[in-house]
């Protein structure tokens, strides 16, 4: 399972706000409260020749942070199209939760359906039927060591984002063989995605409010996944003294370029933040770009009234 589509929306950094009541992260950690919790609406849009034809509204994103006194720290991202909205009723969705305690860590990562690499493979997902996709990715670190599990799943019913507990349930009932890897990682991997993307937001945000226009200091964080190695990196930075995403206007922001590079396999990703410098919104995207194929991209937008 490939983190694409996880990636499109995550977002890290320290925020403050009102969270709900916290619950067990996987691997017997102790539960961790929610500090803040963001919504998003998605659009979409497919090039299928030289312009770009898209939709607005065609999905959500929650996005929660985690953390308590004692140095505990975590991140859950949920996003994907809601058929209802959707064009086609298309239904393409994914879930990660990363929790970190000190030197151990766990991370559970599910989605739907396959990779498509070519909008031909994608409008013939369209239209198959029978038993539905799901990849399930389940990680723990400890002192250095990554095992990773990975499951694929056929479910009778196509779950959509708004059935993630159903179909969780319906994974620990089927009790599918996973794939097991393991791995020594590099001192000072990050274990998860969200953790590498809170160190570089954290710094971006900084720079941006200090004098000057050096920017943050270049630097490379290495991350895990299926405990592989991969790099993230800040590619541009800048200020945005005013701009408008979806129908509010926001002021004093940082424009961040992130690439992530597959160490094993060569394989880079880039996708775009705009992000709060003052006040609660102080690290938070306000607007996330990107587009993991030539023919397809996703944007999203700070919308608190978005239902999930």
């Amino acid at each position: 399972m490939r983190r694409s589509l996880l990636a499109a929306l995550v977002l890290s950094g320290a925020a403050t706000g009102t969270g709900g009541a916290a619950d067990a992260p996987p691997g017997g950690f102790p539960a961790t409260p929610v500090t803040a919790e963001h919504r998003y609406r998605l659009s979409a849009a497919i090039r299928p020749f030289f312009f770009w034809v898209g939709a607005k509204n065609v999905g959500g994103a929650r996005i929660v942070w985690r953390e308590d006194a004692e140095g505990r720290r975590g991140y859950e991202l949920l996003l994907g199209s809601d058929p209802a909205r959707a064009p086609r009723r298309i239904n393409r969705w994914g879930w990660v939760r990363e929790d970190a305690d000190g030197p151990r860590a766990t991370m559970t990562g599910l989605m739907n359906r396959s990779e498509d690499d070519s909008l031909d493979q994608a409008k013939a997902g369209l239209q198959s039927r029978g038993s539905y996709l799901f990849k399930l990715n389940r990680a723990r670190v400890d002192d250095g060591n990554a095992r990773a599990e990975a499951i694929t799943v056929y479910a009778p019913q196509d779950y959509t984002f708004r059935q993630l507990e159903e179909l969780l349930q319906f994974v620990e009932a089927t009790k599918p063989v996973p794939r097991v890897r393991a791995s020594r990682l590099p001192p000072g991997t990050r274990p998860g995605l969200l953790f590498a993307l809170a160190d570089l937001v954290r710094a971006g945000v900084a720079a941006a409010r200090a004098p000057g226009d050096a920017g943050p200091t270049p630097r490379i964080v290495p991350f895990t996944f299926n405990a592989g190695v991969y790099d993230l990196a800040v590619t541009s930075w800048g200020r945005v003294e005013r701009a408008l995403y979806g129908s509010r206007t926001y002021e004093n922001l940082v424009r961040l370029e992130f690439e992530s590079r597959n160490r094993e396999k060569g394989t880079t990703e880039r996708f775009v933040f705009a992000c709060g410098t003052e006040g609660p919104l102080a690290g938070v995207p306000v607007f996330v770009r990107y587009q993991p194929k030539w023919w397809f991209k996703v944007e999203g937008v700070l919308d608190e009234t978005e239902g999930l």
